[in-house]
């Protein structure tokens, strides 16, 4: 065991208000003097609100900075939270949905966003009738001790991993052993930058896609679904499924109607959104070519 796994094993044994004072303290550090981030959480929420005031922008970085180190800890306590806590922080509102839909045995693709706690969705085992089987698909990490740590943590209510680049190999594995998996996929992050590459809108700017989730389900005849995270209050959240329709007159639709709603959750209340990631790195030139962003 590294040393920084034993120290993050030994924080989760905390009670949460405790890792809450210690998120309080970090949180001005990382704002006030660490300033982590801060020239590129500026620029994000600038470019995407650019009618809000400099005042309005600044408190948006606050709450921000806050909610994340609260994320941080939230996370950390997750290695040793027990199922019913779980259970009480984490709300699914409508698994009767899931019930619903689940009986013509198709997998699901549940679209989610760097909103929120997202690493809460490692408890969705909990919530699904035992005939469905909750995978999840990451990216290794360089640490291996870090990707030993991450992968305990997201498999311990159940759930199955999958490397990004084995994701239909073992989805066809699942389907062929009679499983039905659903998958849960954080798909708004920066894509791997290609020679072609899908855009949109979003958060009014120009941002690249990942199609690839999009293009395994459609094979997959699956059905997509996107789950709305709400921030209940400190430590607690639910989350909605809305079901997405393909519409056979745009490319790449279903990923676009996941961008747009995402958009819409991320405005209701943008502290608690990503901003610290680089979503932004490449913009389109005027040939759709991606360049670097100043």
């Amino acid at each position: 065991m590294s040393l920084l796994t034993f120290l993050l094993s030994a924080l989760a044994r905390l009670p949460l208000r405790v890792l809450y004072l210690l998120s309080d303290g970090t949180g001005f550090l990382l704002y006030h003097l660490v300033r982590y981030r801060r020239r590129l959480v500026r620029r994000n929420l600038t470019r995407a609100y650019p009618t809000k005031t400099k005042k309005e922008i600044k408190r948006i970085e606050r709450k921000f900075y806050r909610f994340f180190c609260d994320y941080v800890v939230e996370t950390i306590h997750l290695l040793r939270i027990s199922e019913d806590e779980v259970r009480r922080r984490f709300l699914y509102t409508n698994t009767d949905l899931i019930e619903r839909l689940s009986e013509d045995g198709k997998p699901f693709f549940v679209f989610l966003g760097h909103y929120g706690n997202w690493e809460y969705f490692a408890s969705f085992p909990l919530w699904t009738p035992e005939r469905i089987t909750v995978c999840h698909v990451y990216h290794p990490l360089s640490n291996k001790a870090m990707d030993r740590l991450m992968i305990r943590l997201r498999d311990r209510f159940g759930s199955i991993g999958m490397p990004q680049n084995e994701t239909y190999r073992t989805l066809v594995h699942l389907k062929d052993a009679g499983r039905q998996p659903l998958v849960g996929l954080i798909a708004d992050q920066r894509p791997l930058m290609k020679h072609h590459t899908v855009w949109m809108d979003f958060l009014r700017q120009p941002t690249a896609l990942i199609t690839g989730s999009e293009r395994i389900g459609v094979r997959m005849d699956a059905h997509f679904l996107y789950g709305e995270v709400k921030v209940v209050r400190r430590g607690y959240y639910t989350i909605t499924y809305k079901e997405i329709f393909p519409d056979e007159n745009e490319d790449f639709s279903l990923t676009k109607q996941y961008m747009h709603q995402l958009e819409q959750t991320i405005d209701s209340a943008p502290q608690y959104y990503l901003w610290s990631h680089n979503r932004w790195k490449y913009r389109p030139d005027a040939e759709d070519h991606p360049v670097l962003n100043a």
